[in-house]
């Protein structure tokens, strides 16, 4: 149970150094930072191995992608990927770029 302390000194976003909110509250919103927490889990790894012997990771569920891509794209300057870092070393994270034509 939060402590009655904490929950009066709260004060409305308007004047809140800090706003904490679930990706699916926060669309439709944006911040000028934005922290993603540590609650996206990245896919389970496979049981295949890739060429060092490292475990492959499973496919990124499509409901979970997009509830990130909402995420991530609620800061108008600064993010902060935290709990979506993992991104950078799935295969499905980082697709090889095309050459413009």
């Amino acid at each position: 149970m939060p402590s009655l302390a904490a929950i009066s000194q709260l004060v409305h976003e308007n004047h809140a150094d800090v706003t904490v909110s679930t990706a699916h509250k926060a669309k439709g919103r944006e911040w000028a930072t934005v922290k993603i927490a540590g609650d996206f889990t990245p896919p389970r790894d496979t049981d295949q191995k890739d060429d060092n012997g490292h475990p492959v990771p499973g496919p990124i569920d499509d409901a979970e992608a997009r509830l990130a891509y909402v995420a991530v794209t609620r800061t108008r300057h600064r993010l902060d990927l935290g709990g979506l870092s993992w991104i950078h070393h799935h295969p499905e994270g980082n697709p090889p770029t095309r050459p413009v034509p």
